[in-house]
């Protein structure tokens, strides 16, 4: 194992084939989508971080930290839902409901969880966000 770490789990290597079924990969292509993704050209020589990546990217997820979302956008996100009352009883932000929204075929983000989201698709969060809450203050004021 040429890197530091974990070795490869059993059940990871079996989510990852069912993975790449699932997209219909044969194993040719799954091996050459690792080796652009990862540089490596086994998959039982894979850490176990390298595994849930290459799981991550099978499943169209980003791996950590490309491309995600910034602390900045996603406390940007949060103030607008707090504007919305989009908060839980303990004044946090109810991120279930952003869930929900994400999932809507309405919004048209397609995201299961806001944890995916991406830079683009959070500028595009904010920017829908930020119309509700002008059309909720153009709702209060016309009262």
């Amino acid at each position: 194992m040429g890197k530091t770490g974990k070795a490869v789990t059993y059940d990871q290597i079996k989510k990852i084939y069912a993975a790449a079924k699932e997209r219909g990969m044969d194993g040719d292509l799954l091996h050459e989508h690792m080796e652009m993704l990862l540089h490596r050209s086994s998959i039982k020589g894979l850490t176990r971080r390298e595994a849930a990546t290459l799981i991550d990217s099978l499943e169209g997820r980003a791996a950590l930290g490309q491309d995600r979302a910034t602390a900045r956008q996603m406390q940007y996100i949060y103030g607008l839902m707090k504007e919305l009352e989009w908060m839980t009883e303990e004044g946090k932000p109810d991120l279930d409901r952003l869930n929900r929204f994400l999932q809507s075929e309405k919004a048209g983000f397609c995201l299961s969880d806001y944890r995916w989201l991406k830079k683009g698709t959070a500028s595009g969060l904010i920017e829908a966000l930020k119309a509700m809450a002008v059309r909720k203050r153009e709702k209060e004021v016309a009262g």
